[in-house]
């Protein structure tokens, strides 16, 4: 009998499509609700005979994915090319650029959106004593604010299927920091410190997953082909003469988003920011009586590959 003692664990691929073997150095994320999903296409034989039933099926080409939930939190010391927030290689492998700064005493880690060189990562989940991997993986990221709770970034990679081995459950060093709470966040839209309660960003990452018949599984790897990244916020109604939610929609005027920081302590603390958020609904909403302007929106590039930024520091 297998219990819920789980550890989630992933490096980046030297070979794209080829599995890496994880240690417990991959695995210090303290990952939230993990879970597998394995999809394996089943190809029925439906030959003409004299009975009426079926032979048994075929198992084809397999592909798989693994979804979880992290606190976001800094590494709580001096940032190094040996000391990410956890989360690092997961942002990384969801499209992210990575600019390290380390000038002492202000040392910075900068994630922001890149079209080229995102790396393919082995991504696993150790079930107790089973290990559930994919391989040539890649993904998207939903990262959720409400105030007085942590933000949490929700990941899900897309990648191709290992079969379950039996392993000993790897017993890492896991991150210690203690996550921010969403409060203190100097919110602003186009400037305007709107009273709201939560904010959503989806990075919308779409994907392809490369066939190959040189493969036993029928797929190489899983690519990023395009994002669009999206959101919603709940923004408390006011006078058109403080801030025209309904105007700047009509107008398709777009605002810059400053959130942060998040947190007050160095090393600790995060600020997320987008050049140009674009409205693409605003709805009539109600929260115990109070009139709400929620709203949907985009986040759109500025001069490329900039369309969000999250900075710790």
């Amino acid at each position: 009998m297998l219990t819920k003692r789980r550890v989630v664990a992933a490096k980046v691929e030297s070979t794209e499509g080829t599995a890496e073997t994880l240690t417990t150095a991959e695995g210090g994320i303290l990952a939230i609700d993990p879970k597998v999903d394995v999809d394996i296409a089943m190809h029925e034989r439906d030959n003409a005979k004299a009975s009426l039933g079926k032979f048994a099926s075929l198992a084809g080409s397999r592909k798989a994915s693994i979804s979880f939930k992290v606190e976001v939190k800094g590494a709580g010391s001096a940032y190094s090319s040996s000391n990410l927030p956890a989360l690092d290689v997961y942002l990384m492998a969801c499209g992210a650029s990575q600019t390290l700064v380390v000038t002492p005493g202000s040392e910075t880690v900068t994630y922001a959106p890149a079209s080229t060189g995102v790396s393919s990562i082995t991504i696993g989940c150790y079930e107790d004593g089973v290990l559930k991997m994919i391989k040539g993986a890649r993904g998207t990221c939903r990262i959720t604010m409400k105030q007085g709770e942590p933000v949490m970034m929700e990941f899900e990679f897309f990648g191709v299927h290992v079969a379950p081995t039996d392993v000993t459950l790897l017993a890492p060093t896991y991150e210690s920091t203690i996550p921010p709470i969403f409060r203190s966040a100097s919110f602003t839209i186009a400037s305007y410190a709107a009273v709201m309660s939560a904010i959503n960003i989806d990075l919308g990452n779409s994907f392809h997953l490369r066939e190959s018949v040189n493969t036993a599984e029928g797929f190489l790897s899983n690519v990023i082909t395009g994002r669009n990244p999206v959101g919603d916020m709940d923004p408390e109604m006011v006078l058109v003469a403080t801030h025209d939610w309904y105007g700047l929609w009509l107008a398709g005027t777009t605002g810059a988003l400053t959130i942060g920081s998040i947190g007050a302590t160095q090393y600790n603390k995060f600020t997320i920011t987008a050049p140009k958020l674009l409205a693409t609904k605003v709805s009539d909403d109600d929260a115990e009586g109070q009139v709400i302007a929620g709203q949907t929106f985009q986040l759109a590039e500025s001069s490329g590959d900039d369309e969000w930024s999250i900075l710790f520091d």
